[in-house]
């Protein structure tokens, strides 16, 4: 009903209003044209909705209702007079009334008629201005919620009914400012979703010149800032990709993920393996057998397996990498079984794993076992792991002095069995393989040579037990013809590392300097480094 009167429920109000009992019984009154029992209830209804535009104007409808009303009824009460006059003085004045009568009549009538177009200007100017007023202020809401293009359309609307409407013109430059930043802002947006992020930088720094907080115009800058430093971080990594640094192609490319996880995720995670990887092998190539170097590498590609779990390559070079280090911590701490375990899983996959260190390791391993299996008495197991070492030793035809200490340490296992024949044989192919006695005769020890050939007859001779008794004193004093190094200690360096650096053995060195703990070498200190001659 309210639609056809020209009066427009406000969107916000409307819930609350229409359902309200006052209200509907307005509209029953209205209906009715009782119009003073409907002003009541809207009076009721202002007191709990004062700013509600539409409810001002069904009020000033009662208001215009009711004086319509008034005004019949004084028509009617002014027709009664007249005619009771007309009663009272029809005879003799009648045509004088009659006159009097139609000119008062038509008098009253104008004037009537003028004060109710009055009234009724006034009514509608006054509505006029409240639906304008309603406009104004929900045109100022949309331009603080952000919808310049709405409030413009409203402010519009005020411009072709009243264009000297108070506040019109600043309202309207308000406006089109608003639609020019708005215009801005979506610009910035598309260039951000295009990458373009100087130019999108530029028009947001305008934006924030001219309204400083606007939207989120702040945040945006910041982003940009970032993704600035990503791409810039991601242009250098990428080059260093490019130019095989691998190392600082890792840390720019860690950087970017740690910054942005989902910034250009696939390439970054590529990028980031091949990194990993390549770094690993590259460090590898020179530094394979030092210990620091293979914690790195082992931690690229311990990163390149969380990666790519199911690379086979990736885990076997990750897993060689973590036995070896294993295995020279359990070295140190003198855990034989748990050494070999682990290089021997090395050794038949890579030989020449850290240039040659993993199977020095083994060896000294080895020989460590079978020394304590010998402390033990368990010659059988000790001479098992003596003749590992040597068949190890025999992989590798540059180890003289290992197959010489191997040789003899089954030897002493097998003199420890009384098995003098075989021991003798062990001990002949040492001195065989050392020349000793030719190094004896060359270096005037005749001592040496003067039992060594005592224990080569007695061999002759089949007397194996005082060979072997021979060969064994033999052994005992040719340390004074044994050739040495002297090596310094440096912060990289490791017993099984030197030994196999220079051909020799960790027992060898350890009993050469008296080395109470493997774990002591000292950077700086000087070594000696028995050697083969």
């Amino acid at each position: 009903m309210w639609e056809r009167k020209g009066v427009r429920m406000s969107a916000n109000t409307a819930g609350t209003l229409l359902n309200h009992p006052r209200y509907q019984m307005a509209l029953h009154h209205l209906q009715k044209g009782e119009w003073k029992s409907g002003l009541a209830q809207v009076e009721h209804l202002m007191v709990q909705f004062p700013l509600v535009p539409e409810l001002r104007a069904l009020r000033q409808d009662f208001k215009l209702r009711a004086k319509f009303d008034q005004d019949e009824e004084n028509d009617l009460a002014i027709e009664r007079r007249h005619r009771l006059i007309k009663f009272v003085t029809r005879v003799g004045v009648v045509i004088l009334v009659v006159a009097l009568t139609f000119w008062g009549i038509q008098k009253y009538s104008t004037w009537l008629g003028e004060q109710l177009d009055l009234a009724r200007q006034r009514v509608e100017h006054e509505i006029q201005m409240a639906q304008l007023h309603a406009k104004s202020r929900d045109a100022q809401a949309l331009l603080r919620a952000g919808r310049p293009g709405e409030a413009k359309a409203l402010l519009d609307e005020i411009t072709v009914t009243n264009p000297e409407f108070p506040g019109l013109q600043e309202s309207l430059a308000q406006a089109e400012a608003a639609a020019s930043l708005e215009t801005l802002y979506k610009e910035a947006m598309g260039l951000i979703y295009l990458d373009d992020w100087p130019t999108a930088r530029m028009i947001l720094e305008d934006i924030a010149a001219q309204e400083p907080n606007y939207r989120d115009v702040s945040a945006q800058l910041a982003n940009i800032e970032k993704q600035t430093l990503l791409s810039d971080i991601f242009t250098q990594a990428e080059e260093n990709f490019q130019a095989e640094l691998w190392d600082m192609a890792v840390a720019g490319f860690e950087s970017v993920r740690a910054l942005h996880p989902e910034y250009r995720p696939e390439i970054v995670e590529e990028r980031l393996f091949h990194s990993y990887v390549n770094a690993a092998r590259t460090m590898l190539i020179d530094q394979a057998d030092s210990l620091q170097t293979l914690k790195i590498a082992e931690g690229y590609f311990r990163k390149a397996l969380a990666l790519r779990p199911q690379n086979s390559d990736i885990k076997s070079e990750r897993e060689l990498a973590r036995l070896y280090l294993k295995a020279q911590h359990d070295f140190n701490l003198g855990r034989w079984s748990d050494v070999i375990t682990d290089l021997e899983v090395v050794y038949a996959e890579d030989p020449e794993y850290a240039t040659g260190t993993a199977r020095q390791t083994l060896y000294d391993a080895y020989v460590a076992r079978g020394d304590s299996h010998m402390v033990s008495m368990e010659y059988d197991t000790a001479l098992i792991d003596y003749q590992r070492a040597i068949a190890l030793v025999e992989q590798d035809p540059q180890a003289d002095l290992r197959m010489y200490e191997a040789q003899l340490e089954v030897a002493e296992a097998l003199g420890a069995q009384s098995d003098y024949e075989a021991a003798v044989i062990h001990y002949k192919t040492a001195v065989e393989i050392s020349d000793l006695k030719a190094r004896a005769l060359q270096q005037n020890n005749y001592i040496l040579a003067a039992t060594l050939e005592e224990a080569e007859s007695y061999a002759r001779a089949a007397n194996f037990s005082l060979a072997f008794e021979r060969y064994r004193y033999a052994i005992s004093i040719a340390d004074n013809v044994q050739a040495t190094i002297i090596h310094v200690v440096t912060s990289e360096d490791y017993l099984t590392l030197l030994a196999c650096r220079y051909g020799s053995t960790v027992r060898a060195i350890v009993l050469a300097n008296n080395i109470a703990d493997p774990n002591l070498i000292i950077n700086g200190e000087e070594l000696i480094i028995p050697v083969f001659p």
